[in-house]
Parts: structure tokens; sequence; C-alpha cells
């Protein structure tokens, strides 16, 4: 008893010790928070650095400008450097391949095949007293085999009609996002315009505020004046220049913008050359209608959808039919193919047509068939939606071209009186018959008027950009140059529509 508890006491002291020993070897092998963090800190850096190297050659590849840029410019530069679109081109070569592989269909199909075996015996018979052996250890052979379809229920043509039908709703994806891009590039272009013009109202109402703050102080020192005017007008100067510095802040921001749609460097230091013009325009929404439907690309692209899908119809309803190929096969082999006793390479070839047709495959078919009317179907709706789409945003792009004119005319007319009435208040303020707050306001009130104008003028450039865009005609010159497509499109005359 005792020799027993003696030995149970050392196996517990042993592995208390075997678990000691563990915990402290597992305590040394534990990382501390500090060292996670040192980890973690050079981890970053390294993904800085990495960062800057990549920005540095980023900058160096990009296209820099610096000088006057145009509208026109502006285009060029972003057909050929936005990002978006460059991505959107490859569809092309997507499409190219696609078609590519839809010739494979009606082309024949050559396959090359080598083997070699080694048995571990070759069988063998006893004739006379001798022993004749079949084959032979090491076999070599080589074959070539050559397949032709002939009938496959249809669908071999249907491969190649829906390989093109997709070349051409690929053109028509690039045609959007061009006129997407080009949308883009204007609006933003025009944004820089408007926001300049913006900046440059606000530093004319600083320096008009300073000439009468200097002249309130004159004013002040020869008794005419309080401190509350000079108070007064230090305050409207203050708001000036309040605005001054957001509209040059949103200069600034939308000039980044601009470059960022046109996929040049950020670095780029550019002066827009054009101006905000307002040109009255008058279409009839007939004649708008007419231009879209002759031009929009999703349009064109819903009407290629349905013929597309009805071709991958005719793809699933062929699996009913039987697929039949003719073939050529032709073996070398050693040992020779027609005689296994003869070691030496001899030929053997073999022709034919062979047919295949699933009798039974889990309604594979069946489904696929259901799937594939139900695209079909779709492809139909999207097309009616695309019509709803387009006179929806014919009617939101006329209204809105007629309201930006009517805001146009209304802002013309203000911009007149509040100039006339900031020069009668200044007048009246030098004879004393007006007051400081009458000067004050009147200016306020012209400093918005001009705001006002410009916004109008502006608001009606980007709804002719919308209309435009609405037609389908939106840089229909140069999104062709993009995506080579040979949609049939209006003349300038009949893009413009009647002017009035």
């Amino acid at each position: 008893m005792r020799i027993r508890m003696y030995i149970s006491k050392t196996k517990i002291k042993s592995g208390s010790a075997i678990l000691l020993a563990m915990f402290l070897v597992g305590l040394a092998g534990c990382t501390s928070s500090e060292e996670y963090y040192q980890e973690a800190s050079l981890s970053r850096n390294s993904a800085y650095h990495q960062w800057k190297n990549q920005r540095e050659a980023k900058e160096q590849s990009q296209t820099r400008i610096n000088g006057q840029l145009s509208l026109n410019d502006c285009l060029k530069l972003t057909l050929v450097n936005n990002k978006a679109l460059q991505r959107i081109v490859q569809e092309k070569e997507i499409a190219r391949g696609n078609t590519l592989m839809s010739y494979s269909a009606i082309l024949p199909s050559v396959n090359l095949t080598a083997d070699y075996t080694r048995l571990d015996k070759v069988s063998s018979f006893s004739v006379g007293g001798g022993s004749v052996t079949l084959g032979d250890v090491d076999n070599y052979s080589a074959g070539l085999r050559v397949t032709q379809p002939v009938f496959a229920g249809g669908s071999i043509v249907a491969k190649i009609n829906a390989g093109k039908l997709f070349s051409l709703m690929t053109d028509q994806t690039v045609r959007a996002a061009t006129q997407e891009v080009i949308y883009e590039a204007e609006r933003s272009y025009y944004d820089v315009l408007l926001n300049q013009h913006l900046y440059q109202i606000s530093a004319d109402a600083v320096r008009s505020s300073q000439a009468h703050l200097d002249d309130v102080k004159q004013k002040r020192s020869g008794g005419v004046a309080s401190d509350f005017d000079v108070l007064r007008a230090e305050v409207e100067l203050s708001n000036f220049q309040a605005e001054l510095i957001q509209n040059k802040n949103t200069i600034n921001v939308s000039k980044a913008q601009l470059l960022k749609v046109m996929g040049i460097s950020q670095d780029s230091e550019f002066v827009p050359s054009d101006e905000l013009v307002y040109a009255a325009q008058k279409i009839a929404m007939e004649q708008a209608v007419e231009t879209a439907y002759r031009n929009r690309p999703d349009l064109y692209g819903r009407q290629f959808d349905i013929k597309y899908q009805k071709e991958l119809l005719k793809i699933a309803k062929s699996r009913y039919w039987p697929v039949i190929s003719g073939f050529y096969d032709n073996t070398w082999s050693n040992p020779d193919p027609h005689n296994s006793m003869m070691i030496d390479w001899g030929r053997a070839w073999q022709t034919g047509v062979m047919a295949t047709l699933p009798v039974f495959d889990g309604f594979a078919r069946e489904g696929q068939i259901v799937q594939q009317k139900a695209r079909f179907k779709q492809s139909q709706i999207d097309l009616i939606d695309a019509e709803e789409t387009t006179l929806f945003e014919l009617t939101k792009g006329l209204l809105s071209i007629e309201d930006a004119e009517e805001f146009v005319q209304s802002q013309q007319l203000n911009l007149t009186r509040a100039e006339e009435g900031s020069r009668l208040a200044q007048v009246g303020y030098r004879e004393g018959i007006n007051t400081q707050v009458e000067v004050i306001d009147a200016e306020s009130a012209l400093t918005k008027a001009k705001s006002l104008y410009y916004q109008a003028i502006y608001s009606h450039i980007v709804s002719k950009l919308y209309l435009q865009k609405a037609m389908g005609v939106l840089g229909v010159t140069m999104q062709n140059d993009i995506s080579g497509s040979s949609t049939p499109l209006l003349t300038d005359k009949q893009n413009k529509g009647e002017s009035k």
C-alpha cells in the first residue's frame, strides 16, 4: 500500500511539473501587446511608402495640362483619359471574343492524342513447343480526330447570330457610356464657369463694400456718420468676404471634379476659356421623340437584346433535336493496330457519322427552355420600359428648358432693376437722401441678382445638355469615334431642331 501511494504521488508531481513546464513555454511563446502594435505600425508605414511610390508613378504617367482649356479640348481629354469609359470600351474586346467563340459551332474541331503504356506482362501462348507473344511490353500510340458539326437542331446558326447581336448590344453600351461621360464632363465644365462668376461677383461685392466702408469712415471723421454706421458697414464687408472664401473653395472643388472626370492629373492648372452664354432653343415634343427613337443607345440595345434572347431560346429548344457530326480518326501505334503481334509502327483510320440524342436529362432541357422564355419576355418588357423612360426624360428635359428660359428672362429684368436700384441708392446716399442701410440693402440685392442671373443661364445650359442626352445625340460625332457604331444618326440640323 505504501509503495502504491508513493508511486501515485510521484506521478502527480511529475504531471504537475510537465504542466508547469508547458505553461512556462506557452508564456515564452506569447506575443505582448506592444510587439503586436510595433508590427502593425511597421506594416502601416510600409503601406504608406508603397502608396507614395504608386502615387508618384501614377502622377508621372498621368496627363497634365496648364493654361486655357476650351470645352472642346475638355471633351477630347475626357474621351481619351476617363477611366470609367476606358473600362467600358474593353467590353468591345469581350464581345469580339464572344463572336469568335460563336463560330466554333460551325467550324471543325481537331484533336491530337498521344499515349504510352508499359505492361508488366504480355499475353502469350505455346505453339509447337514454342511461345508466341501477343503485343509488346512497351506500347505507343498517337491519334488525330477531326469532328465536323453537321446538324444541331438550329443551334449552329443561332449561336453565330447570338454572337453578332451581343457585339451590337456592346456597341450600344459603349455609346451610352460615352454620352454619360460627355454629359458629366460638360456639366462639370459649366460648374467651374458658374463658380468663377459667383466668385467674381463676391469679389466685386467685397470691393464695393470696402469702398463704402472707407466712405463711411471718412464721413464719421467729418461728424456726418456715426460709429453704428461704421460697424454696420464692417459687418456687411465681413459677410461678403465670407461668401468670397466659400466661392473660392467651391471653384477648387469643381475644378478637382472636372479633372477627375477628364482623368488627368490633379496638379493641372487651367482656366476655362468658354463662357456661360444663353441661347434660346425651341423643339417640339414630337420631333424630340422621333430623334430619341432613332438615336438613343438604350433603345437600340433593348431592341438587339430581344433578338439576342430569341436566339438563345432557339439554342435551348435545339436540345430536343439530335446532334449529327461527321468524324475522321487516324491512329498510329506500335504494335501495329491491325496486327498486335507485329512489333512495329502501323496506321489505322476510320470515318463516319455519329448522332447523339439525350432521351432523358432530368428535366434540364425543360428547365432551360422555361428560363429562356422568361428572359425573352423580360427583354420585351425592358424595351417598353425604356420607351416609357425615354418619354419621361424628354418631357422632363423640355419642361426644364422652358422653366430655365423663364428663369433667365425674369432674372435679366431683375438684374437691370437691381443695377439701377444700387446706382440710385449710391447717388441718394452721397446727397444725403438715402440711409446707409438702404445702400447696403441695394448692394446685397444687386449681388443676389447677379448670382441668380448666372445660375439661370447655367440651369438653361444644363437643361439643354440633359435634353440632348435624352434624345441620344449628345456628342454624337465624338462617341462614334469611340464606339465605332454604325447606328444611323440624325443630321446636325435634325439634332438641334428648329430654333425660334
